[in-house]
């Protein structure tokens, strides 16, 4: 819970955009970098994913935090296109290293004890808290950064030192030791354990659609985060009255991820699906259509979003086998970082140029067929090793 927060507690998320703007870096080149961001963690999450199933989860998230500190100093010496894009590989790297194996490192961990039926509930428990730790960082990065943005980015690496600290604590579940690996040569082990893992995925076409669904919805919402920065302040906002904004959302996200379980009880898994669809389309056109009610459509990306990160990540974890559990989470993060290379550059292009009104339309079309394609798979291969899809 302690690194989680710490992980979490990212000052700048929601200052970032406003942040390069300052720097000299229009729409269209944060988009790309944004891109470049995605585009290593294309690169990256199978191999770092199967790293932390080879070499072991703790050692991943221990490096990621370090890695994670040095892309937060060049954040603030770089002064070019350049330079912030190599801050971007880093932190993208930092990322990857986290993604699959701290996730890993909670389920199996509670695997070993024989409590992972409960990691449903821990996990909300986990994203209340990380969402709390999110929304207290936004509001003091928005109000740091009315005063100086350097004064965020030196706190962010403070803070990401203390995560790095509190990592050293962890402790390897034995469930993560892969066997048989000793004697083969390191580029065969990382090679036999993607394979597997695809091949694992291609049996259960189920947990492989959900993983999908998880990373288009996530893609959504994760572009009208950052991209609602610049909207709010097109607006007129000032950088702590978005500040404030983000961290109620935060807030409510937080709220709905502790207690996603409930309406997950409720709704079942198939009502989950459609609710969080729905949810977002409408949520898309609340934001083209009616400028003066963005906040609340806003906050409704921010609700859904709480909700699909807790339930999504019990059905994947539930339907996957321990000794490749990093890997096809990597997968998943890799899923994300595929949709977010297409989407948030032609986002920013959008915008750009047609403004964010027409921008949020398109993209709310745009996303229909897919979502729709999507549960359609979900219904047709219902056999998931987990609790009942409803």
């Amino acid at each position: 819970y302690i690194y989680n927060f710490f992980l979490q507690f990212n000052i700048t998320s929601a200052i970032w955009v406003l942040y390069l703007a300052f720097r000299g870096m229009s729409l269209v080149e944060i988009g790309i970098l944004e891109s470049i961001y995605h585009i290593t963690g294309l690169c990256l999450e199978l191999p770092s994913g199967a790293l932390a199933d080879i070499r072991g989860r703790k050692f991943c998230v221990v490096l990621g935090r370090a890695v994670n500190i040095i892309s937060c100093a060049l954040m603030i010496i770089s002064n070019s296109f350049f330079g912030f894009g190599i801050s971007f590989i880093l932190s993208s790297a930092a990322m990857n290293l986290n993604s699959g194996a701290a996730e890993a490192l909670i389920f199996d961990s509670l695997k070993e004890l024989g409590e992972e039926k409960s990691y449903k509930k821990i996990w909300g428990q986990l994203a209340f808290v990380m969402s709390i730790a999110q929304g207290t960082a936004v509001l003091l990065g928005g109000v740091l950064s009315d005063v100086s943005f350097l004064y965020a980015y030196i706190l962010g690496i403070i803070v990401q030192t203390i995560a790095l600290l509190v990592s050293f604590n962890f402790n390897e579940p034995t469930v993560t030791c892969l066997q048989g690996y000793d004697n083969l040569k390191v580029e065969n082990a990382f090679a036999n354990q993607v394979i597997t893992s695809i091949n694992v995925l291609k049996v259960r076409k189920c947990v492989l659609y959900i993983i999908l669904f998880s990373a288009l919805v996530g893609s959504l919402q994760t572009t009208v985060f950052f991209y609602s920065q610049q909207y709010f302040s097109n607006l007129g906002y000032t950088k702590t009255l978005i500040a404030v904004i983000c961290g109620i959302g935060s807030l409510l996200e937080a709220l709905s991820s502790k207690y996603a379980y409930r309406l997950e009880e409720r709704l079942k898994f198939k009502g989950i699906l459609l609710t969080v669809s729905s949810m977002n389309i409408f949520a898309l056109v609340g934001l083209s259509l009616f400028e003066e009610y963005s906040v609340f459509f806003y906050i409704l990306t921010c609700i859904t979003g709480g909700v699909a990160y807790a339930i999504f990540s019990n059905y994947v974890n539930m339907g996957i086998p321990s000794e490749y559990r990093a890997t096809i989470l990597s997968f998943d993060s890799l899923c994300f970082s595929v949709f977010m290379i297409c989407v948030f550059p032609l986002f920013g292009f959008a915008a750009e140029y047609i403004g964010f009104t027409i921008t949020f339309a398109i993209t709310a079309i745009s996303y229909i067929p897919a979502m729709y394609f999507l549960i359609k798979k979900i219904g047709k291969y219902n056999n998931i090793v987990s609790p009942d899809l409803g």
